[in-house]
């Protein structure tokens, strides 16, 4: 009763905190600008450390859902493409895993019983408290994301401008009439403005912010993973209409898929989107959790399912055995590296052509002076777009470069 007890507390906190910050302290251009400190960076990467334990802790709470999706993929012979996720997937994956929670927790409680604090008991609760901790930081900021987003907001909030009398309600009201009294397009410049003035006195995640010039938003049929997700050379952040519902998943998505890591000053190229992008990405949200509290602490239960992967594509790596692709030459990527390394191994998809990865700056600098005729004008664009690299980056680094190869 006791462990129920503690679970309801850490819900009802969680849901506290969510309404609070969706419904009275949402994002305002009115905000000052914030300055990250070393213990919180400090406490950023204690996040990410704690994470990275609990996602080897869940690890075998993962066995049977991963065999149900290889028993899906090879024996039912059905595609694999992370790409093409949708919602219903994602609220399918969102059953399995309680069902795969609760299925564990009345097994072990079947044979091992109740849990003690004798070293074999916590053996195997350890996983079941990680998963526990996994799905209330990420499936709690997710559903209720998910439900704030379905919401009449600007009826809402023009219900609450026309007929409220109390001056109390419009002081705690004023952020929201304000913020969804706009449509999707302004809402998502104006949570892009509002950021990067609260990062202006945090030079290091406002430099990143700068290769970010706008949100884009897409139709919803279009799934955003597996890199498909922004335009590198332009600046752009893809985002469904309905996620503008949702000012938080803005300022998170736009920290995260910032195309800052597609400058090599930042990352080397080509890169690896587990063992390398997404740790700098991952570390970048949790480093200025302040900026989208509700975005930390989803990424904090995300990392909790993913980090393990880390550690398994390094060890195999060293081992020997690469099975992890480096991120495509359009920037795109797949999650399951296994998957994709056994359907190599075994059959080829026709509708799985295998990209290149992404052109170093030696590879396009070749590239540039094997193909370009000199009797044509070098334009920056064309080559961020073609080669996914920033625009800043090839105007100020590869432009120049080229420059200098020419006159030699």
């Amino acid at each position: 009763m006791a462990m129920y007890g503690i679970i309801a507390s850490i819900l009802t906190l969680l849901l506290a905190i969510e309404l609070a910050l969706y419904a009275f302290l949402l994002p305002d251009s009115s905000q000052y600008p914030l300055k990250t400190h070393p213990p919180e960076k400090r406490i950023g990467q204690a996040a990410y450390t704690t994470a990275y334990i609990l996602s080897l802790l869940r690890a075998p709470l993962g066995l049977l859902p991963y065999l149900t999706k290889l028993f899906i993929i090879f024996i039912l012979n059905i595609p694999y493409d992370s790409p093409r996720s949708t919602y219903f997937r994602e609220v399918v994956n969102m059953l399995g895993d309680f069902l795969n929670l609760g299925l564990t927790t009345f097994l072990v409680l079947l044979f091992v019983g109740p849990p003690t604090l004798q070293i074999l008991n916590c053996i195997f609760y350890l996983p079941i408290a990680a998963e526990l901790i996994r799905i209330l930081a990420e499936r709690i900021p997710i559903t209720f994301s998910a439900l704030w987003q379905l919401l009449p907001h600007r009826n809402i909030a023009r219900t609450l401008k026309v007929r409220s009398q109390s001056s109390i309600v419009k002081r705690y009201s004023a952020r929201y009439c304000h913020y969804y009294a706009l449509d999707d397009d302004r809402r998502a410049a104006y949570i892009l403005r509002v950021l990067k003035r609260r990062s202006s006195a945090d030079s290091d995640l406002f430099h990143r912010l700068s290769y970010l010039q706008s949100f884009r938003i897409i139709p919803l049929q279009y799934a955003l993973r597996g890199g498909k997700v922004r335009d590198v050379a332009k600046g752009k952040v893809f985002i469904h209409g309905s996620w503008t519902n949702d000012p938080w998943l803005l300022i998170g998505t736009a920290m995260r898929r910032s195309p800052w890591m597609f400058d090599p000053r930042y990352l080397r190229r080509p890169f690896y989107y587990m063992t390398e992008a997404n740790r700098l990405a991952t570390l970048l949200v949790l480093e200025h959790a302040r900026y989208s509290l509700p975005y930390a602490i989803f990424q904090f239960g995300h990392e909790i399912r993913v980090a393990r992967l880390h550690l398994f594509y390094a060890l195999l790596r060293r081992l020997g055995l690469d099975i992890e692709y480096k991120v495509s030459a359009d920037g795109t990527f797949q999650f399951d590296q296994l998957i994709c390394s056994l359907e190599k191994r075994f059959y080829t998809r026709d509708d799985k052509a295998e990209q290149r990865p992404l052109y170093s700056d030696d590879e396009v600098m070749a590239d540039i002076l094997c193909n370009h005729s000199s009797h044509e004008p070098l334009m920056a664009l064309d080559i961020a777009e073609r080669y996914t690299y920033p625009l800043t980056y090839v105007e100020e680094v590869l432009m120049e470069q080229c420059k200098t190869d020419s006159r030699g």
